[in-house]
């Protein structure tokens, strides 16, 4: 008896291996798929402004980033102690408006040359609630616990989501006109509107979506949103907090993720990888010189092996640790 409904999805023509650049940008569901990739030795860059809940200001980041538009002094503001952007994560912030400053532009320059050469970017949608700065309209990204006086909050439209991944899209095409783009809905709930407002949130991201894979040819959907909600529907793959996924649960999206974009070769090569890694990953406690010295040479031998199999893969920070154990 089978006790899921497993979401079906087209056979991607994507193909990901350890020659492909990819990106990963937007709610803190992309953050979390992009460390999957990354444990696994990937080429990953990630979300060069920090996480980005909202469609709107991902198509704000993506144009600067395109266009080189660096930030200046009049676009950062102070609280009296800090200095901050409204595009950016708290990290970016400083005491000193000229460090600040350094750390956006860099962030500007480096993700400009990374998205040039990126093969496939992956956008995650988090929400379609807003906020917005009462004074001048301008959509806010991060609202780095300012007076809530500040702001409006709005659900956007689907239209006006629709657009914003038009000029996202488009953008990306500006500066690599091979570049692939995956769209996903984060199934995070946003539970401050309640579960209604939070389906009406991902209902907006899923109908733009819908369009904006119509209309660009580049552009596809991968179904996390309904892999949670029809496959892992089950308190038991989420987190304490009953918001977050389980790492459970995001193994399991991470492997349909394999299955939409990796060839035979890839899963093949990907499973050896892991029992390397997971070997790697183990640390012998007081065990003596020789059988230290036995296990290193041994690690040593799988990573240079591995590497030299599978094309792209760089294993240069384990080939260096087991190298200095011996």
């Amino acid at each position: 008896m089978q006790w899921t409904t497993e979401v079906e999805f087209p056979k991607s023509g994507i193909r990901i291996d350890w020659k492909t650049n990819l990106a990963f940008i937007g709610s803190c569901f992309a953050e979390k798929m992009a460390e999957k990739f990354t444990r696994f030795k990937f080429h990953t860059w990630v979300n060069p402004f920090g996480i980005v809940y909202n469609p709107l200001s991902v198509a704000n980041m993506l144009e600067r980033i395109s266009n080189q538009k660096f930030y200046s002094e009049k676009e950062i503001f102070s609280d009296g102690e800090v200095f901050y952007n409204w595009d950016f994560h708290g990290k970016f912030s400083s005491k000193d408006p000229e460090r600040c400053l350094r750390q956006m532009n860099a962030a500007i320059q480096m993700s400009h040359g990374y998205l040039k050469t990126a093969d496939v970017v992956f956008i995650t949608l988090g929400t379609a609630y807003c906020y917005f700065l009462k004074e001048s309209g301008t959509v806010v990204s991060n609202c780095h616990r300012q007076n809530g006086e500040l702001f409006n909050r709005e659900l956007v439209s689907v239209e006006r989501v629709f657009q914003a991944l038009q000029t996202a899209v488009s953008n990306l095409e500006r500066l690599n006109p091979q570049v692939r783009i995956v769209l996903t809905v984060s199934p995070l709930r946003h539970l401050r509107d309640g579960a209604h407002g939070n389906q009406l949130s991902k209902a907006t991201l899923l109908l733009a979506v819908q369009q904006t894979v119509k209309n660009f040819s580049n552009v596809e959907y991968f179904p996390s949103y309904e892999i949670v909600m029809d496959e892992l529907r089950d308190y038991r793959f989420y987190a304490a907090d009953m918001v977050h996924l389980s790492p459970v649960a995001e193994d399991y999206i991470f492997e349909k993720c394999g299955q939409a974009y990796f060839d035979s070769a890839a899963r093949e090569n990907l499973q050896k990888l892991d029992a390397f890694l997971k070997s790697a990953e183990h640390r012998i406690v007081d065990a003596d010189a020789s059988r230290l010295r036995a296990f290193a040479e041994k690690s040593l031998a799988t990573a240079k092996r591995l590497e030299a199999e599978i094309e792209g893969l760089d294993l240069a920070s384990e080939i260096r640790h087991f190298a200095s154990c011996l």
